[in-house]
């Protein structure tokens, strides 16, 4: 995956320091970053993180936007006060406007500020998708403005990858996966990002991945932990199959196994109860613990 670089200077304004600040620290260590050929400091917004992870007393001063406008000065005030409720409304008519840039800013600058990934997921990201569902439904939004609202946060989402830190004690690894004929995916992708913003190495493997590839996987990585997604169900007595062959497999391998969707509503469960049932974000954040 790509990831952008930061100048200096980019990085200083972002923390709130001056540039020579930031060019000392980098030197002694305190802020990782990467060195050009040419000897140049560059910096990743996920370096930024793990240092105001690790130095929380520089929040207060964040600078997630520019400022070029009134407008935006007091956006990055909501960020780092983390008025979601706010930003909430704001990020949804961002969203059906088709102006990335800002929920982009939003969603980044909150985990900047310290907010927890899943409660990111859980109080911004799930009723804005809630909320631009609602309005399609009624008839209220066109179905074009809720497409685009749509690719706008998967873009978000899939940007949260550049910014996540990266913890140096691994807990080890899980696979991620998603019932067959279910397209969808952001929730396989929030658990990831959760997952590996906690220590585990990840696979996510998708939807749709044939089972006799799943054991072969189970069997060469030895993870620890399984987490299963169902958004929609099609075809309940083939999904009841799947879920039962996934589910002894992982027996076998003696993982922990997590179910998560509102398609499991519509599937009967196996019954010796050896997984733990996941309604929300912060669920899963806490079996991390």
């Amino acid at each position: 995956m790509f990831e952008q670089y930061i100048s200096s200077k980019e990085a200083s304004n972002i923390i709130g320091v001056n540039v020579s600040t930031i060019k000392r620290w980098a030197d002694k260590g305190q802020i990782n970053c990467e060195i050009t050929a040419g000897g140049h400091r560059k910096f990743l917004m996920r370096h930024i993180a793990t240092f105001l992870n690790e130095n929380t007393k520089y929040r207060s001063r964040l600078n997630i936007l520019p400022h070029d406008s009134l407008e935006q000065k007091e956006l990055n005030q909501l960020i780092i006060k983390k008025q979601i409720p706010e930003l909430t409304d704001i990020f949804f008519s961002a969203s059906i406007d088709g102006d990335s840039e800002t929920c982009h800013y939003i969603m980044n600058g909150l985990y900047l500020s310290g907010l927890q990934l899943h409660e990111i997921y859980d109080n911004l990201i799930s009723p804005a998708l809630t909320t631009i569902g609602e309005a399609w439904r009624k008839g209220d939004l066109a179905v074009y403005r809720e497409h685009v609202a749509s690719k706008v946060v998967q873009r978000c989402i899939h940007g949260m990858y550049d910014v996540l830190k990266r913890p140096k004690k691994k807990l080890g690894l899980a696979i991620c996966i998603g019932l067959k004929d279910d397209q969808h995916e952001i929730p396989l992708f929030i658990t990831e990002q959760i997952l590996f913003d906690k220590g585990f190495d990840v696979i996510n493997v998708g939807t749709n991945t044939p089972l006799q590839k799943i054991e072969t996987l189970f069997n060469d990585s030895k993870p620890n932990r399984l987490y299963i997604s169902s958004t929609i169900v099609n075809d309940p007595k083939s999904a009841e199959g799947d879920l039962v062959k996934l589910h002894a497999l992982a027996n076998e391998c003696n993982m922990l196994i997590f179910l998560g969707g509102r398609g499991f509503e519509h599937v009967r469960l196996p019954l010796d109860g050896t997984y733990k049932m996941l309604s929300s974000f912060s669920q899963l954040a806490e079996t991390l613990q």
